[in-house]
């Protein structure tokens, strides 16, 4: 009876190391559990605040790129007026004026064959007086100071019409109200793709559209000229950096399709206007 006894309390003994161990272990693994819960979310926190110190730099970054492109463009537009005002004001003055003085000593001194001859060689004057104010007008367009990027745009479109080649220009819903440097970026972005259809493409047919749904501009230009080979056009090349410089400062996208049949290039900006 004694021994039975005694068995009976070695297992109860034995049973209550047990279940301390077990509680033991349970703790240890509560506590191993809660180690690990709390060293996920420090690193998940950690992870959030490195995302979001990157964040912050790339912001700084895009404000910086920003503010130092809008300085260059600023710039070029400032020496493109003083240019063009130098031309037209300038030099385009003194070529009228030496117009109307050799008209003035022709008519006194020239006469017959002499003074027929004298004025082809007057009109060839003449002819690039006027050249040399429409290089002024399209360093700084006087219609966009004037009247505005549609009228600006279509005049565009006017110059660069040939016998050869027909530029359909549509407008749609354009603001009026667009700030001064946003109209000469989205002009100078046309200007540019213009020039180069024009210059490179062979085409017959351009057709151009600008259309504006609040904040957002966009620009479609397509050609029915011989396309080209992406991988040929020079990424570095002046015209395009300066397109993709203006598209960058209206934090937009550009999307080029080509093929034999033609190019088709669609812009999108944002103008941060309403």
């Amino acid at each position: 009876m004694q021994k039975k006894k005694q068995k009976e309390l070695e297992v109860s003994k034995k049973n209550s190391y047990l279940w301390g161990l077990s509680l033991i272990l349970l703790l240890f693994l509560t506590l191993v559990i809660f180690l690990y819960i709390l060293y996920r979310n420090n690193r998940k926190l950690s992870e959030q605040k490195e995302i979001n110190l990157q964040q912050k730099i790339n912001d700084i970054k895009q404000k910086e790129e920003l503010s130092l492109t809008k300085a260059i463009l600023d710039g070029e537009e400032r020496e493109r007026e003083r240019i063009a005002k130098d031309l037209h004001d300038g030099l385009g003055g003194m070529l009228a004026g030496v117009k109307i003085n050799f008209s003035t000593w022709s008519s006194n001194n020239l006469a017959g064959e002499k003074q027929q001859e004298f004025y082809r060689i007057l009109g060839q004057l003449d002819n690039s007086v006027s050249e040399l104010r429409h290089i002024a007008r399209n360093l700084m367009p006087e219609s966009l100071l004037n009247f505005g990027l549609e009228t600006a745009l279509r005049d565009l479109c006017d110059f660069y019409t040939r016998k050869n080649l027909i530029i359909d220009f549509q407008p749609l819903n354009i603001n009026k109200k667009l700030s001064l440097s946003t109209q000469l970026s989205i002009y100078r972005i046309v200007q540019e793709l213009l020039a180069n259809a024009v210059k490179h493409s062979e085409a017959t047919n351009i057709l151009l559209q600008c259309s504006q749904a609040e904040s957002a501009f966009f620009i479609t230009i397509e050609d029915n000229g011989k396309g080209f080979q992406k991988d040929v056009v020079q990424p570095q090349s002046m015209g395009l950096r300066n397109i993709r410089n203006r598209i960058n400062y209206l934090q937009g996208k550009m999307e080029i399709s080509t093929d034999h049949d033609g190019t088709s290039i669609n812009i999108e900006l944002n103008t941060h206007e309403n």
